[in-house]
């Protein structure tokens, strides 16, 4: 079974710039603008002006992206083309890989079991997942060890070709199979360092199935995207998991191979490559699921006060040294260490996925795109900075 491509680009975003650049392709010269309605606002006018400036046209990969604040009307603006043979136009409905991001929604759905006093942070994963090596009877992984990714775990797209129970594809059980089998070691002992890694959160959605006795997917539809208005959000765990909507479209994953756009990463019948794990990724929204998550988050339905302050919060490292990430989210500090905001990013195969809330205007910004390179510290600046200029009114 062919390995196929890794995550590119997906280090933690720091807390001084909360932003990664966002990788897929090359930039490319512009030479068309996408018709679509006339910007008939300030903001649009100057939001169509900077996405031009980053290389944007109706016949490449695309963007959608969002504004918002309570009490004003939500800023909504999408360019470029979901999938490129069809020119099809990126829309708010049209369908993204969210990759990183996902580990919002994985941490989330995490501390709802914690709040209900089915599982505890504090847990031993040994608990939950027992075939795992124990690595240390007296500093054992414990849940908050991979909120935090302080595990020390190996990353498990390092362990390359893995057995599998199904010969097209690996999914999380294959992984743990193989951490079991192999005894894989420790890159360094629990809790000494931060070290960003996609096996923390896989492993927390096989916790996440086995507390609550169903799939991921399953639990993420009950729990947070039916209840919340995410009409459209779903997990892709593999064939026969994607719901049949009619008229949904789903974007596809670009890159460029030898100077041509090529078709990374996209749901059947698009090209699917073999590796569907979840929990670290695999959760595909549209920009309107996306405006929903954003007023979950803020509506204090989905988790206790408390819970949402220790998620939060920075923790101290065994060497003395403090984590730039929460549980679930990468922390945004102002002058003398002041909390300002939290953020996370992500970027799989051609797909692009950012969220960042402001705390001190209130404002959220996402955006999610299919296969442009751009230098994500400058868009959300001078977007930011469109935005206290023009309002969103």
């Amino acid at each position: 079974m062919p390995r196929c491509s890794q995550e590119t680009g997906e280090p933690h975003y720091s807390r001084r710039a909360a932003l990664a650049r966002i990788s897929a392709a090359a930039m490319v010269p512009l030479l068309a603008w996408p018709k679509q309605a006339s910007a008939v606002t300030p903001l649009e006018n100057g939001f169509d002006a900077l996405v031009r400036s980053l290389g944007f046209r109706a016949d490449l990969p695309g963007m959608a992206l969002l504004v918002q604040q309570p009490d004003q009307p939500a800023f909504m603006r999408c360019v470029g083309s979901a999938i490129l043979k069809d020119r099809m136009p990126v829309t708010p409905q049209t369908m993204f890989e969210l990759a990183s991001v996902s580990k919002t929604m994985t941490s989330t759905a995490t501390l709802m079991l914690h709040d209900r006093g089915k599982l505890s942070v504090d847990d031993d994963i040994r608990k939950w997942i027992p075939e795992l090596p124990e690595y240390d009877k007296g500093q054992p992984i414990r849940i908050r060890n991979l909120l935090l990714h302080t595990s020390g775990l190996e990353s498990y797209m390092a362990l390359g070709d893995v057995p599998a129970k199904n010969k097209d594809y690996w999914l999380n059980s294959d992984y743990v199979g193989e951490f079991a089998r192999r005894k894989v070691p420790l890159k360094f002992p629990t809790g000494r360092q931060y070290e960003y890694n996609n096996t923390n959160y896989m492993l927390l959605a096989v916790v996440i199935e086995r507390v609550s006795k169903q799939s991921f997917g399953s639990l993420l539809r009950k729990e947070i995207f039916d209840p919340h208005g995410m009409k459209t959000a779903f997990v892709n765990e593999g064939p026969g998991s994607i719901p049949v909507v009619p008229g949904r479209v789903d974007a596809i994953g670009y890159g460029k191979v030898e100077g041509k756009w090529q078709e990374l990463w996209g749901t059947p019948p698009a090209r699917q490559e073999t590796m569907l794990t979840v929990g670290d990724g695999a959760i595909w929204c549209s920009l309107e699921d996306m405006a929903a998550w954003d007023m979950a988050l803020r509506s204090g339905k989905l988790l206790k006060p408390q819970t949402v302050k220790r998620a939060l919060s920075p923790a101290k490292t065994r060497d003395g040294q403090t984590t730039p990430y929460g549980f679930g989210w990468d922390l945004v500090f102002g002058q003398r260490g002041r909390l300002i905001g939290f953020a996370h990013g992500g970027a799989w195969a051609g797909f692009g996925a950012f969220y960042h809330h402001d705390m001190p205007s209130n404002r959220t910004y996402v955006w999610l795109c299919n296969g442009l390179e751009f230098d994500g510290d400058q868009l959300r600046e001078k977007l930011i900075k469109l935005v206290d200029k023009h309002g969103l009114k």
